[in-house]
């Protein structure tokens, strides 16, 4: 096999190595984006760092990757999945979303779920995953896979002929909905800025930098134009202009999540991936996360009962790569010599 298996977001590129078909993962390495020109020079540093030979590829990216041609939203590197292919002179090599990624990780929790709470804590447990909402999933209905890092990742994870397949798409990019007088008044806020304003641009890395921006013009105050990362460090303290934009940023997460059930019908439940919600964990169980989540009219009823659960597992895209190269349902999108 000998295969480099990555997970590149805005900020950080993962990589981990597989030797052999079913073999472990190993040889993880974090590393940082913008410390590399490219994505040439990342992967050479990870593989002369641990004397790799590498013979197959399997990267998931922040990023569309139907084209030849790749340009992260939220990430300074570009380059053509060809060129990748013929630089590192490799067998196979396949580019998925890293929220396809997300969804591959999950399939055997996914396979394994029933509709017994008992066995489901145990299987919490297995599967590193935590209760952010109490429900009982509907099995085989599709599960939702979403949740805020640089960006906003929404995917769909089912199954067909014994195979998961992972729904991909832009659902970041949907428009803000707002559901309450303080966020119409964000929107009109954002509005003056930006054209469209998208859920992205609100429940993201930087879209706590604009929900802080507009508290603080709210609040008729100096905005101290704050990196999130301090924000949420502000809000854990307990400052009060940083904990109100992070409890509005998950009251608003609660809509986001709850209309993408309706639109997809992934009463099989949800699990939040990212790299922002483990770190702030304790606001969301205090915003109005769950108030939003079953503000959905007349139906209350559909989504009332439908479990949502928090993965910490940083190695999760690494773990839906190295799946995704030998998935039928992705063989279209190898590259390969063969």
């Amino acid at each position: 096999m000998k295969l480099l298996v990555a997970d590149i977001g805005g900020t950080n590129a993962r990589f981990a190595y597989q030797e052999k078909d079913n073999g472990e993962l190993n040889n993880f390495t974090y590393l940082k984006c913008a410390d590399f020109e490219n994505i040439y020079d990342a992967i050479e540093h990870y593989q002369q760092t641990n004397n790799l030979d590498i013979e197959n590829m399997s990267i998931a990216l922040a990023s569309h990757t139907t084209k030849d041609a790749i340009k992260f939203t939220n990430n300074h590197w570009q380059f053509k999945q060809s060129e990748i292919f013929k630089y590192f002179d490799l067998n196979k090599l396949i580019f998925i979303n890293d929220f396809v990624a997300q969804c591959l990780s999950l399939n055997s929790f996914y396979e394994d779920i029933s509709e017994n709470k008992v066995l489901d804590e145990k299987l919490l447990s297995k599967y590193d995953l935590k209760t952010i909402r109490n429900g009982t999933p509907t099995k085989n209905s599709p599960l939702l896979v979403s949740g805020p890092g640089t960006g906003l990742g929404v995917c769909t994870l089912l199954n067909i002929n014994n195979f998961p397949i992972a729904i991909e798409g832009e659902g970041g990019h949907s428009s803000f909905a707002p559901n309450s007088d303080v966020e119409i008044e964000l929107l009109q806020f954002l509005k003056k800025k930006y054209n469209h304003v998208s859920n992205e641009r609100i429940v993201s890395g930087s879209g706590i930098e604009e929900i802080y921006e507009f508290i603080c013009f709210k609040n008729k105050s100096p905005s101290e134009k704050l990196m999130a990362p301090i924000i949420g460090d502000y809000a854990l303290k307990g400052e009060p202009k940083a904990y109100e934009t992070i409890k509005l940023f998950f009251s608003i997460f609660g809509t986001i999540v709850s209309s993408v059930i309706l639109i997809n019908g992934t009463q099989c439940g949800v699990v939040i991936a990212g790299g922002i919600t483990p770190k702030l964990q304790s606001i969301l169980r205090e915003s109005n996360f769950d108030v939003n989540f079953l503000n959905k009219g007349r139906r209350y009823e559909y989504v009332k009962n439908i479990p949502v659960w928090l993965t910490e597992n940083n190695n999760n895209g690494l773990i839906g790569a190295s799946k995704a190269i030998n998935n039928p349902h992705y063989s279209s999108k190898i590259i390969t010599n063969k």
